[in-house]
């Protein structure tokens, strides 16, 4: 396994495991480039997959993600369900582009803060929790580093 990609398992472990804040691994996220998005967006397509097969409808999509919104507001209030939908449907649907990358918007900024709001907290409201989700985040390592970046 490259260095890149075990250097974005061992940030996201931190942060998705531990609760350990993002800001305190900054220089890691650097090093590690590109693989850190992408073992996050492989992250997020584990978990959302639970829920999911990628061929609901955005609508159907949506009112979970507002659900998911309501059950957490404090922590989803920055949450934007409509266009979260249409990418979480991106991702898991037929023809889903590989892990870390996105036909709709460049996997940066604000989409990764959205991506790991729906991530993390779709995991604890379908119960992906423990050992559990360090599964679903060995398992989001391996899918990432399959794919050979």
């Amino acid at each position: 396994m490259d260095q890149s990609v075990q250097r974005a398992h061992r940030v996201l472990h931190a942060v998705l495991v531990e609760g350990r804040q993002a800001r305190d691994f900054e220089g890691d996220i650097l090093r590690a480039g590109p693989a850190f998005v992408g073992v996050l967006d492989a992250f997020f397509r584990n978990v959302v997959e639970r829920p999911f097969t990628g061929h609901e409808s955005v609508t159907t999509v949506q009112a979970y993600l507002e659900r998911l919104q309501r059950t957490y507001p404090q922590e989803l209030a920055k949450l934007e369900p409509a266009p979260m939908a249409v990418f979480v449907l991106e991702q898991i649907g037929p023809g889903a582009p590989p892990p870390g990358h996105s036909r709709l918007w460049p996997l940066e900024g604000g989409v990764i803060h959205q991506m790991r709001l729906v991530a993390e907290y779709t995991a604890k409201y379908e119960g992906i929790v423990g050992k559990d989700l360090e599964r679903y985040l060995l398992g989001a390592t391996a899918r990432y580093d399959a794919e050979d970046y």
